[in-house]
C-alpha cells in the first residue's frame, strides 16, 4: 500500500514548484492565488471559512490576506456581525484572477495528457475519499 501515498507524497512538491515558477511573474504565490480563486469562485469570505476550508487555523490567513490587501487584489471589509472581517476581490484582483487562471489551467491541462476523463474522475473520488477519512482521524 506504501507505493500509493508514497506516489501522492512525491506529486506534491514538483507540483507546487511548477506553479510557484508559473505565478511568479504575476507576484503571487500559490497559497496567494489560492485566495484568490476562493473569493472569485465562492463569493466573498470571512478569515474562518478560508481557514476551515484550508484546514488551518484562522490566524495563518491573516498575513496572506494582507500581503493581497498590500498589492490592491482584495480589501477587507465588515459581515452581518460588525466583527466579522469580509474578504473581498478588488477590480484588479478579478483581473489578476483572470490572468492566474488561463496559466493555471493550461499548466494542469498539460498535466491531464494521456489521461482518460474516467480515471480523472476515478483518482478525484478515491482523493475525496481520503479527504473525508483524514478528517475523520
Amino acid at each position: 500500500m506504501q507505493p500509493f501515498f508514497t506516489t501522492l507524497k512525491l506529486i506534491s512538491r514538483p507540483y507546487s514548484s511548477k506553479m510557484h515558477d508559473l505565478l511568479m511573474p504575476l507576484g503571487l504565490t500559490e497559497i496567494q492565488w489560492g485566495l484568490i480563486r476562493i473569493l472569485q469562485e465562492e463569493g466573498p469570505s470571512t478569515f474562518t471559512d478560508v481557514a476551515a476550508y484550508w484546514r488551518v487555523e484562522k490566524p495563518s490567513v491573516t498575513p496572506i490576506a494582507q500581503k493581497l490587501v498590500d498589492q490592491d487584489l482584495i480589501y477587507i471589509g465588515t459581515g452581518q456581525d460588525k466583527r466579522q472581517k469580509v474578504m473581498h476581490l478588488t477590480s484588479l484582483g478579478v483581473l489578476k484572477y483572470k490572468e492566474a487562471k488561463l496559466i493555471v489551467e493550461a499548466f494542469q491541462m498539460d498535466l491531464l495528457k494521456g489521461i482518460t476523463e474516467e480515471e480523472r474522475k476515478i483518482t478525484e473520488r478515491v482523493l475525496e475519499k481520503l479527504l473525508v477519512n483524514i478528517k475523520g482521524r
